[in-house]
């Protein structure tokens, strides 16, 4: 049974992972299934049974009409120079994006924690330290120009690194069976993990504002309440730092399993997302300036650019009712 499996991933490794083609695919594996318990029970041998089913419906050619599939050969035949991506090319996709999360998330992190040293040191603005008078702010803002000039550098050595694949913005891949079943595996192994992590983050966004609110309360001293302000942007730190590691290797998943924003559907939706937005955006901008200098009512027509998102989103979703229904 295992070999059928195999074979029938084989089949279908070169075809689009459309809904259409999943339901095939499994319409055809219980066909497969059901002939070989039949020849099994008349008393075939594990070659012949697997032999026989083969040579049935091993011809996708000859099953295609039956099963809805001419659409999708015909597809596959247009692209045959997808690329095939084993286990170990999916390994070191999946950590080369780990690796480059941790700079992300290290680099939002020192983003977030950079004004801490200055907000706090505020208190002491017109006081002396170190015999320099306002020291507290001149080393509040050395510090940050320093957490923020390391947290730019990490985000374009995390740039160069995501850019070592470009499997999430060119779909045009196939996972061999091995390899689904690798990623699959790792998918459900780490499905907990993310959802812990998350867990976490959300949690200590919560409690961040904690302090600031029982200190608002007790109504205590000025410098009592801005280091509030500080033990907040430190726990909002770490949760976002937990939610940027925890997503980006769930969704390396996704991007190679080809699910939820990496869908073929998705990819096309967000490419003709695209192709709308080069011409609506410059409009809207056009319209946004010449309402607002010839109103002058600059206070009023930033309205537009919700309105303007709202009515985006209504466009794509038409163009995309409109694509489904010629395709029918």
């Amino acid at each position: 049974m295992e070999t059928i499996k195999i074979y029938l991933e084989n089949m279908f490794m070169t075809l689009p992972r459309s809904k259409e083609v999943l339901r095939a695919k499994e319409e055809l594996q219980n066909m497969m299934e059901d002939k070989y318990i039949e020849l099994k029970n008349e008393g075939r041998t594990e070659n012949e049974a697997v032999g026989i089913v083969i040579s049935d419906f091993g011809n996708l050619n000859e099953v295609a009409e039956e099963l809805g599939l001419s659409e999708a050969l015909r597809e596959a035949e247009i692209r045959p120079d997808r690329k095939v991506i084993s286990v170990d090319t999916a390994k070191d996709f999946i950590e080369n994006r780990i690796t480059a999360s941790y700079k992300v998330g290290i680099g939002v992190l020192l983003a977030i924690w950079s004004p801490i040293v200055l907000i706090i040191l505020s208190t002491t603005e017109n006081e002396e330290i170190l015999g320099i008078y306002n020291g507290g702010l001149a080393i509040g803002l050395m510090i940050l120009f320093s957490m923020v000039a390391v947290a730019v550098g990490l985000f374009i050595m995390s740039g160069v690194q995501f850019g070592r694949y470009d499997l999430d913005k060119n779909g045009e891949f196939i996972l061999d069976y091995q390899t689904q079943s690798f990623v699959k595996t790792e998918e459900e192994r780490n499905r907990m993990i993310m959802a812990t992590k998350v867990t976490i983050g959300v949690v200590l966004c919560i409690l961040s504002v904690v302090p600031l609110i029982i200190f608002g309360v007790l109504e205590v001293r000025e410098n009592i309440l801005i280091m509030g302000v500080g033990a907040m942007l430190l726990i909002v730190g770490v949760a976002v730092f937990l939610f940027i590691t925890a997503g980006v290797k769930y969704s390396s998943f996704e991007i190679l399993l080809k699910k939820g924003d990496y869908s073929d559907e998705a990819r096309i939706k967000s490419r003709k997302a695209e192709v709308i937005g080069n011409v609506y955006w410059p409009i809207i901008v056009l319209i946004y300036l010449y309402w607002s200098f010839t109103t002058a009512n600059w206070g009023f027509t930033w309205i537009i650019w919700p309105l303007a998102g709202l009515l985006f989103a209504a466009v794509v979703g038409i163009a995309s009712l409109i694509d489904k229904n010629r395709n029918r």
